[in-house]
């Protein structure tokens, strides 16, 4: 049997979707297991995540788009698990000194861990836990995404278990801008914000940081006509 049809065989038979070089590193030579794994990289069988780490793949419907053959929180936690890593807090999507902007940054309890992957195009960023600063209050500064701020806004929303409802005061305040000629455009995200300053959660500062980005963010997303 051929070693490609080896290395095959021993991942087909894995339970697991993330596959790491060191899983058949004895069934050859380091070259060896090269070719092998490259040969199935290019069959479409296995996807590379990061140096020496793959995962399964499948092909859609009709020979279209080559994906996982899992989620995206399945595929991190097995490559967390495969490395010995004590997950501790996922950050948001946010600028990261090693994977760039926009990366989602996994803090572990695992000492000296600094390792990037890309899962279906989106950079995610394995480091140790650092502890922040408290403020004078004793509490932790909110790390304030500057991408995806949307879905930071919806997390932290359910995170403390908020939902916007509108009261007597955001109606007058709507009918108010409606009178002056202005148009009302507020969204579900801008609401969450109002909810969460409301519930204490978010800091008059941390509000107006958090609808700034994302307005931001918006704007770069829309197409000029």
């Amino acid at each position: 049997m051929k070693l490609e049809d080896r290395v095959r065989q021993s991942i087909r038979r894995r339970a697991s979707v993330v596959v790491l070089r060191s899983d058949v590193a004895a069934l050859g030579s380091p070259t060896q297991v090269t070719h092998a794994l490259d040969a199935l990289l290019r069959s479409g069988e296995l996807l590379r995540l990061a140096t020496g780490i793959y995962v399964k793949s499948k092909r859609e419907a009709g020979g279209g788009v080559v994906g996982p053959q899992a989620g995206f929180e399945v595929i991190i936690r097995e490559v967390a698990q495969k490395l010995g890593l004590v997950l501790h807090e996922v950050l948001p999507p946010y600028a990261s000194e090693v994977a760039g902007e926009g990366a989602l940054v996994i803090e572990t309890e695992t000492p000296r861990v600094s390792r990037t992957l890309v899962i279906e195009g989106i950079r995610v960023h394995f480091r140790s836990y650092r502890r922040r600063r408290r403020d004078a209050k004793g509490q932790q500064p909110l790390a304030i995404p500057t991408v995806g701020v949307a879905h930071f806004v919806q997390k932290l929303a359910q995170r403390y278990a908020v939902t916007y409802a509108s009261n007597p005061m955001d109606q007058w305040a709507e009918s108010a801008t409606r009178l002056a000629g202005d148009e009302v455009t507020s969204d579900s995200t801008e609401d969450l914000l109002i909810a969460l300053k409301r519930a204490g959660k978010l800091s008059k500062e941390e509000v107006a940081t958090l609808a700034v980005n994302y307005l931001r963010e918006r704007r770069r997303h829309v197409r000029s006509v």
